[in-house]
């Protein structure tokens, strides 16, 4: 059979200046964030840092799951740094900021958003 798939999101060129906030594109979501069920799927891209300004989710959790690019997130409870193959949880109501981790190098990635509940680690 054939495949389908999507051709990776564009990074911003060199001549662009795209922070997190603005380079967040909504992919497909299910629900309603005012009924507190559901998900939305987003795919992220940035060649900027949020300077001077912040995020805040008021509807629901963040997993953020970056594919190009480490971030550096900074948040109300301190910094991380989450590498290609890692992943991070911003949970609702938490403003925080995306910087890149290089300066100039573009950063890409995907979001799960879910608006019941939060996310939790399993019992393994």
């Amino acid at each position: 059979p054939n495949q389908s798939l999507w051709n990776p999101f564009d990074v911003p060129s060199s001549t662009e200046c795209v922070t997190f906030v603005e380079g967040l594109n909504s992919v497909c979501g299910a629900g309603d964030p005012m009924v507190r069920d559901g998900l939305a799927i987003y795919v992220y891209t940035a060649n900027k840092n949020m300077t001077d300004s912040a995020f805040y989710n008021s509807d629901g959790d963040f997993l953020l799951v970056p594919q190009q690019g480490a971030l550096d997130v900074k948040t109300e409870f301190g910094r991380m740094i989450v590498k290609v193959g890692e992943i991070a949880v911003i949970q609702q109501g938490m403003r925080f900021q995306i910087n890149l981790v290089d300066d100039g190098s573009p950063i890409r990635g995907y979001i799960l958003e879910i608006w019941q509940g939060h996310f939790q680690l399993p019992c393994l």
